[in-house]
């Protein structure tokens, strides 16, 4: 129902416009109510961080009521044109504060429509965010200023035309031109995408439940690892080129050797890995944990771990963008009761650089691909850094499996799509409990693990496919990055303290 983003602010809009008490508090309630909605998804991990969470976001639209009213008040500015530039600065902050939660943008909401969102190559997915407010602000202020008979009210309204009778004209033509001029470039760029196939992808699903893999026994362990084992062997004789597993799949530890734990999981899978790569002649990425071991202490890494046809370990990339309280614990060294909110017994570092893995096919044609774990493809800047690297595709390794069948699953693979578009690569991604997936450059997700009864989560299974690969460019988001965001969060910040010392000086 991504059509519903269009009109859906315009209530709220208005009483941002008309609104005389307690705009704010209003503000604040709705949008606590959206996130609270939203986020529904957390109470399976803890009840704290969805109620806290969504406090913390419904701030945003507190945010944006006061910068609203302060700009367009103040310093009669263009309602139409000012609400999008606050949302987007909005949007971006939320993206890297408090190590970030780029989730829910406006410009989500349209992953399903191809037209709109190819211009995410030009602007990222804030410039789609930076439309659909704009629609809303247009149909809210038409609202507004043609609709209301009360005199008063109209003269109300009238002052968020802006400070001269001319910016009329533009709030009434300029955002129809520039939605009419997004979705030109979207059905040009559409017209003209014509991919040819790449290496040959087999995403593995095994749908291992959560409580399961949080305190598993020595003879759970072994049951994953055979399930999946076994669901890879169905595409044996089949010309593959790199098998997939997700995030954390394989339960015991590959880049030690075994006798030094003495644990028979780890022997176990390493064992597992190389005969795997033999039996299917084909590359494995499969996602586990690693250890490094120090003189007098230990670090453990969300990793993924790259082994050749010929059952070699070739690399590995270790998970930088670690989530705070699920993955790692920030202030541990000064507050040590704060480990307790990790789900994990032992808590992880982070990598330090993104790797670049090389894969040979069948055909003998030769790509580079880059590697994504977890919540690291809603991460835009890591996406773009391996296509600048020269990644080919990329893949992303995840266990949803915490959220079970909930809305988390779908929406993570929305926003997937646009990491896609962004930077033009074709992206996989490998799911525990679904959803596996394959989205091309244009952003069409043209593969999904899919069971007979239709559905796609918490099921087990294997997809193949394709990657789909255009002519190797860099595209101008992926050059200069985030720059229509830093844009919008300049102009909003000036503009801000431009109302300020407009009060002092007048």
């Amino acid at each position: 129902m991504g059509y519903c983003a269009w009109f859906a602010f315009v209530p709220w809009f208005i009483l941002i416009i008309r609104g005389k008490r307690f705009v704010y508090l209003s503000s604040y309630f709705i949008g606590y109510l959206f996130f609270f909605t939203e986020l529904s998804w957390l109470r399976y991990v803890t009840y704290a961080a969805w109620l806290l969470l969504s406090l913390y976001c419904a701030l945003y639209f507190l945010c944006f009521a006061f910068c609203i009213r302060r700009i367009v008040l103040k310093l009669k500015l263009p309602f139409v044109f000012i609400a999008p530039c606050i949302w987007v600065s909005l949007e971006y902050i939320r993206s890297y504060l408090f190590s970030g939660f780029p989730w829910f943008f406006a410009g989500h909401t349209q992953y399903r429509y191809l037209p709109v969102i190819q211009i995410g190559d030009i602007a990222g997915v804030s410039g789609i965010s930076f439309l659909v407010i704009m629609g809303n602000a247009y149909i809210a202020w038409l609202i507004a200023h043609c609709f209301i008979k009360n005199k008063s009210e109209r003269e109300n309204a009238a002052l968020w035309i802006g400070r001269k009778q001319d910016f009329i004209y533009l709030s009434y033509i300029l955002p129809v031109l520039l939605v009419i001029g997004a979705l030109v470039y979207g059905a040009f760029w559409l017209k003209s995408y014509k991919p040819y196939e790449g290496p040959a992808i087999c995403l593995v699903q095994g749908n291992i439940p959560q409580e399961v893999k949080t305190e598993s026994s020595e003879e759970e362990e072994i049951d994953t690892l055979k399930k999946y084992y076994d669901l890879s062997l169905r595409v044996k004789g089949e010309p593959i080129d790199l098998v997939v597993w997700p995030e954390t799949m394989v339960p015991g530890i590959l880049n030690i050797n075994p006798g030094v734990t003495g644990r028979k999981i780890d022997y176990l899978s390493q064992l597992t890995a190389v005969q795997l790569a033999q039996e299917l002649n084909a590359n494995l990425l499969l996602g586990g944990i690693s250890l490094f071991l120090f003189e007098d202490d230990q670090k453990y890494f969300n990793s993924v771990y790259f082994y050749g046809r010929n059952g070699k370990l070739l690399e590995r990339y270790d998970k930088i963008h670690l989530v705070p309280f699920g993955e790692f614990t920030p202030l541990k060294k000064y507050f040590p009761f704060l480990s307790k909110l990790v789900p994990y017994s032992v808590g992880l570092s982070h990598g330090e650089k993104s790797t670049l893995f090389h894969l040979k096919t069948l055909q003998d044609q030769d790509f580079n691909f880059g590697a994504s774990i977890c919540y690291e493809d809603t991460v835009p800047s890591l996406i773009r850094k391996l296509k600048r690297q020269g990644a080919d595709f990329v893949f992303n390794v995840t266990n949803d499996g915490w959220f079970h069948n909930s809305a988390e699953l779908e929406q993570h693979l929305a926003i997937m799509v646009f990491r896609a578009v962004e930077n033009r690569v074709c992206m996989a991604r490998a799911a525990n409990t679904g959803i596996s997936a394959f989205v091309g450059p244009d952003g069409t997700i043209y593969d999904k693990l899919t069971d007979v009864e239709g559905r796609q989560k918490e099921i087990s299974g294997t997809i193949f496919n394709r990657i789909r690969l255009i002519k190797k460019r860099n595209t101008f988001y992926t050059l200069f990055g985030e720059w229509f965001s830093i844009i919008c969060v300049t102009g909003t910040g000036g503009m801000i303290l431009s109302s300020f010392f407009k009060r002092l000086y007048t």
